[in-house]
């Protein structure tokens, strides 16, 4: 798990990349239920839910074509979540109760030839257990940026690799990252995506409006902070699945519903340094299963 988790923070600092604007606004719930140890055991009568807040924007500045139709594209991509986790009956600092990250990020996309591509990024984010601005600090920014090469396997694959440059632990060090997009969309649905996070789907599209998948998807939030006199990182991290209806209301406007579960909902610290970040023994602290609930609003344009 502590591998996935490292994993997972290098994806989210790797976007989409289309050529249209967008803008997506979502809301996660997370039902109550226990909170257990590094052993599976109950803690206590400690037990916790989560509301998750977010909201992105990716905006193409500038498109060109050379003379052999080959993109060239600058854009911005902003984002912002919120996360309110509800603990109760904690008689330790276990858990943290609000996390805030807010990222900004200028992407450049060039197409070298008709199969591969270059994606270069460069940004910084805020990453804090703070909800007032006033109280952040200079170790809660991270910085990041990296350079991936992406091939088009065929018109519903893209496979890329690279490296990513981040000073999650206070120092800048790169590692690998990783670019996959699938997507075949007709009346069956099949989706993989490890560009932010990993989300995962399998459906049908019963019209032009309408159509049902089963999901699963990982994701999660990072919190830069001091604990007992030291540099630390707090990390919320989940996987859930169910099943999402989605709506098209316009060509444009999109809106999917999720029912289901969270399998894993893991909360824990550690130190911002290498070792800590390959210590399998961390990840273990998680909330157990409890119902999972999201809507979200998709706007192309």
């Amino acid at each position: 798990m502590k591998t996935i988790s490292f994993i997972t923070l290098l994806l989210l600092l790797i976007m989409t990349v289309k050529t249209i604007a967008q803008v997506s606004i979502k809301t996660e719930y997370f039902g109550l239920s226990s909170y257990k140890d590094n052993d599976g055991n109950k803690v206590g009568n400690s037990k916790g839910s989560a509301m998750i807040y977010k909201g992105s924007i990716k905006i193409p500045i500038s498109v060109k074509f050379s003379k052999d139709s080959l993109a060239t594209i600058w854009g911005v991509d902003a984002s912002g979540v919120y996360a309110a986790l509800n603990n109760k009956n904690f008689s330790q600092n276990l858990v943290v109760s609000d996390i805030t990250n807010v990222q900004l990020s200028v992407f450049n996309v060039r197409q070298l030839n008709k199969r591969w591509s270059l994606i270069a990024f460069a940004g910084a984010g805020i990453y804090t257990s703070e909800t007032q601005f006033s109280k952040i600090k200079s170790n809660n920014f991270l910085g990041n940026g990296g350079a991936i090469f992406v091939k088009k396997i065929n018109p519903k694959l893209e496979l890329g690799g690279g490296l990513a440059l981040t000073n999650t632990l206070g120092y800048p060090m790169l590692f690998p990252a990783i670019y996959v997009n699938y997507n075949y969309e007709e009346q069956y649905i099949f989706r993989v995506s490890m560009l932010n996070g990993f989300q995962g789907s399998a459906g049908y599209s019963f019209n032009k409006t309408v159509s049902l998948s089963l999901i699963a998807e990982m994701n999660g939030q990072l919190a830069l902070l001091k604990k007992d006199g030291k540099d630390a990182m707090f990390t919320h991290q989940y996987l859930v699945s169910g099943l999402r209806p989605e709506i098209k209301i316009t060509d444009n406007i999109s809106l999917p519903i999720t029912l289901g579960v969270n399998a894993i909902r893991s909360v824990y610290f550690n130190d911002r340094t290498l070792k800590s970040i390959f210590d399998e023994s961390i990840t273990n602290s998680k909330f157990d299963f409890s119902p999972y609930l999201s809507a979200e609003i998709n706007y192309k344009f």
